[in-house]
């Protein structure tokens, strides 16, 4: 990988900081005890992710993003303030973050088109866990319905 590729890394770790952001929210708000759990493993899972991103980042001499886009300059923007009062049902919270995965998941797509060979493989690796956290939102949208 090379230093050009730091906007196509940063921008991935910036959307997947929002995206693991939101699943904790909607793990403390969702009602169902099941759901929760599967929230908080994908919060879980999205933090390994980000680590890795970083980490391969790092180890390249770049400088790998520590915040998401919604709050890049101040600790609790007007957005993540409102997504913290926002009182969304079990169904409503599967199917924003239904979306919001598929739209990171799409990402990783566009940034393996156009990194480096070297840069996709290793995205092309990490690229299986967004998927796995996106099938789980499927099967529940699936279930919810």
């Amino acid at each position: 990988m090379s230093l050009a590729s730091q906007p196509l890394y940063n921008d991935l770790i910036r959307r997947s900081i929002d995206l693991q952001r939101l699943c904790k929210q909607a793990a403390q708000q969702v009602e169902e005890p099941g759901l929760r759990v599967v929230l908080l493993e994908n919060a879980a899972a999205l933090e390994l992710l980000i680590l890795d991103l970083q980490m391969q980042l790092a180890a390249q001499g770049g400088r790998p993003a520590t915040r998401g886009r919604w709050n890049a300059s101040l600790p609790w923007s007007s957005t993540s303030w409102w997504m913290r009062s926002v009182t969304l049902s079990d169904n409503q919270w599967i199917r924003l973050l239904a979306r919001r995965e598929a739209a990171l998941l799409a990402r990783f797509e566009q940034v393996l088109g156009v990194a480096s060979a070297e840069a996709a493989a290793e995205l092309g690796r990490l690229a299986g866990r967004v998927q796995a956290v996106h099938l789980d939102m499927q099967h529940l949208g699936v279930a919810a319905h």
